[in-house]
């Protein structure tokens, strides 16, 4: 179609979309700036992005991997993880301090878990999916301020994350960084708009709700001391299990 370069003939088939490959930009974005309106605005044009990529299955199609389901599939191997850890440290007689801590607010993370990935299937989770393979939806994943913007046209600096994915996973990446910033909006309100501008129901609602509130910087961080694959201290692994308990924040389902 563009040429034996199948990376330049997906540059050049975004460009035909309006879309442009670029090597920077320049943006400050502090903190403070990140306005409720700043971060509608960011969601309108991830849901742009979306609408000018759907159903495409050019050149690049056997190069974009395919990722649709691998997040649900991934949270539900924590699940069994950590259920199968709580029960190994339950009848330990001598705890390290993290598996104290564990043992104290563990069981209520498992359970809070559990129910997001309950109503995550109770929304009818495998229509959702048979609807992104039929359209042939697009997501950026890599959707923060510092890699995606519109000026005349939309500007996007890194596409190696591009796949085939839920378009519901791009908001979920782009919610889950502004959570862990700890800024205080209404995500409820946020999602609501994303549905409407992509023309989503209920159900995508819920599964948005359901994967954000997902304990899983607390999740990742006990898989990583079980494992020790950080290969922190005892008190580094404790200050992270502190702090992930605080970007996870508060269900909202």
């Amino acid at each position: 179609m563009y040429g034996d370069n199948v990376e330049l003939c997906f540059i050049e088939y975004l460009k035909s979309k309006g879309i442009y490959v670029v090597k920077q930009f320049n943006r400050d974005l502090k903190q403070e700036s990140l306005t409720l309106n700043r971060i509608k605005e960011q969601i309108s044009i991830i849901s742009e992005f979306h609408k000018r990529t759907l159903g495409y299955t050019g050149v690049m199609n056997k190069r974009l991997d395919n990722n649709i389901g691998r997040v649900v599939e991934r949270y539900k191997i924590y699940i069994r993880k950590l259920k199968k850890y709580l029960e190994q440290i339950s009848s330990y007689k001598n705890k390290s301090n993290f598996e104290e801590k564990l043992n104290e607010v563990g069981e209520g993370y498992l359970i809070r878990a559990e129910r997001c990935m309950e109503n995550v299937y109770k929304n009818n989770y495998i229509d959702l999916i048979l609807r992104s393979m039929s359209r042939v939806e697009m997501c950026l994943t890599d959707i923060y301020f510092d890699n995606l913007r519109k000026a005349k046209d939309i500007q996007v600096i890194n596409i190696k994350n591009c796949c085939y994915n839920m378009v519901e996973m791009d908001l979920v990446y782009f919610l889950n960084k502004i959570k862990r910033k700890g800024i205080d909006i209404n995500f409820s309100e946020l999602i609501k708009s994303f549905c409407i501008e992509e023309s989503l129901d209920d159900n995508s609602l819920q599964f948005i709700l359901s994967i954000i509130s997902y304990p899983y910087q607390f999740m990742k961080c006990c898989n990583r001391y079980r494992y020790n694959t950080k290969n922190w201290t005892e008190d580094e692994y404790l200050l992270r299990l502190d702090k992930s308990i605080n970007e996870d924040g508060e269900s909202l389902i």
